[in-house]
């Protein structure tokens, strides 16, 4: 790849990101194949709908599931997270963007993304381990599983998830620097178009969050690649695998990733602590 200023070209997209909200024409809405449901229209049917699978073990005292999960939580509290972003659909800017995202269904992991309680995240990742489908939170164990994230983010089911792993990243380049660029040599982020520059930002905030390694890069642009071609992909199973891996990591460097999404998926179950 070619050199640029890594965290100076990092800092400019997640300015540009975090200031996506803001931007937006005053009387354009973009309009999704599906009307957009409002969080309390997501809570109320939600709740009602997971009511009877949030089970109490313990009582509201209980933080954790046992003496190592509170050793691991303490070693989460020296660690910082991945703050996720969120797109106003609002923006006429973004129009070609949301189209991408929508047209797979994943519109609402960009939506409602609200702020997370950091120690009710740290509390559901050192509990993680102990449950086989969920996470104990202040005596209750909240479900956690691919299908539940796909239900919860609205995400259409999906019979046979995309392999985009698998995705040549020449091919991939090619077509989001509009041939550009024909392959990792001589690549550089500032080379995608427009709209895929927002989508990186997407890519590197809420769906593969994680160190801008050269290796996670050549993953957000293999599902980049998958996502503008309207590839079905598994979200749920996505976000489940790196939670996971995200539990084994015990580097306090690591930041942790999917806050938002993880106390939202808690908030849309049950009023969460």
């Amino acid at each position: 790849m070619s050199d640029q200023n890594p965290s100076s070209f990092v800092r400019t997209r997640i300015r540009r990101f975090s200031e996506i909200d803001n931007a937006y024409g005053e009387h354009y809405q973009f309009r999704s194949r599906v009307p957009f449901k409002s969080f309390d229209d997501r809570i109320q049917e939600s709740r009602l709908i997971f009511s009877g699978t949030v089970s109490p073990i313990g009582g509201y005292s209980r933080r954790h599931h046992n003496h190592e999960a509170t050793t691991v939580y303490r070693s989460l509290c020296l660690r910082g997270f991945v703050v996720q972003g969120s797109l106003d659909p609002r923006n006429r800017g973004l129009e070609d963007v949301f189209r991408v995202i929508d047209d797979i269904g994943w519109s609402y992991t960009v939506l409602h993304v609200n702020p997370f309680c950091p120690r009710v995240v740290r509390e559901f990742i050192s509990n993680i381990p102990f449950y086989e489908d969920g996470a104990l939170i202040r005596g209750f164990v909240y479900r956690f599983s691919p299908s539940v994230i796909n239900q919860l983010m609205m995400k259409p089911t999906v019979e046979h998830s995309f392999q985009w792993k698998d995705v040549v990243l020449n091919q991939a380049i090619t077509h989001l620097t509009g041939g550009q660029c024909a392959g990792w040599t001589g690549f550089n982020l500032n080379a995608l178009l427009d709209p895929f520059q927002i989508l990186y930002c997407v890519c590197e905030r809420s769906w593969l969050p994680g160190p801008d390694s050269d290796l996670m890069m050549r993953k957000r642009l293999r599902l980049m690649y998958a996502v503008t071609k309207c590839k079905q992909i598994d979200f749920g199973q996505l976000v489940y695998e790196q939670v996971i891996d995200m539990t084994r990591v015990r580097d306090l460097e690591t930041s942790l990733i999917f806050p938002n999404l993880i106390y939202q998926l808690l908030v849309l179950q049950k009023e969460a602590p």
